[in-house]
């Protein structure tokens, strides 16, 4: 490109205009900022400052894992409370997954049940006093009292042969999103 001295010399103006401005609104800045402080900013908070680009963004979040929606469905499939061992076995034969992959089968599903858990509200961990196994059940199959409901109670004590510990009802969280009821009907309702 090439500009005639008349354009240089607008677009000096112009420049030179800016800076001026720019200055002026950044030493407006820098005294409210002492005035709400206290003291003046040392130099290296004022190129801390300029440091920062507005055009970072934050990382966008990966695809949403499979595992939650499979959790989900197993235990309406089953319709019973499960183990996360019949999980992981269910999963690697469903989705005919090498043996070399159950460690990461594994995690995935544990780290999805703890979602579903903790911030989805839609399952929770059961289990007999004083033994170790845990079962997941779907958050709907519980009464207010946090025992299982009549046909799911009958399936824990033949499983178990007892009665499971109370669910504490209030510390079920409610979803954080909106979508997330929906994200799980709509899955339920094309799997039918």
């Amino acid at each position: 490109m090439e500009f005639t001295s008349q354009e240089l010399q607008a677009m000096k103006r112009f420049y030179e205009t800016e800076r001026g401005r720019l200055i002026g609104q950044l030493m407006h800045v820098e005294q409210m900022l002492e005035k709400i402080t206290g003291s003046p900013l040392s130099p290296r908070q004022l190129m801390k400052g300029y440091a920062t680009r507005p055009t970072n963004r934050p990382k966008k979040r990966g695809p949403k894992s499979i595992w939650g929606n499979f959790i989900v469905k197993r235990l309406r499939g089953r319709n019973r409370p499960m183990t996360y061992r019949e999980l992981i076995d269910d999963a690697m034969s469903i989705h005919h997954l090498p043996a070399e992959k159950e460690g990461s089968v594994r995690a995935s599903i544990l780290n999805s049940a703890f979602r579903l858990r903790t911030v989805h509200g839609r399952v929770e961990t059961i289990g007999r006093a004083g033994r170790k196994e845990k079962f997941l059940v779907l958050t709907n199959w519980l009464d207010d009292d946090g025992m299982l409901k009549m046909p799911y109670d009958k399936e824990f004590k033949a499983l178990t042969g007892g009665k499971h510990v109370a669910v504490d009802m209030n510390a079920i969280p409610a979803p954080k999103y909106s979508d997330d009821e929906s994200e799980f009907e709509s899955e339920i309702a094309e799997s039918k």
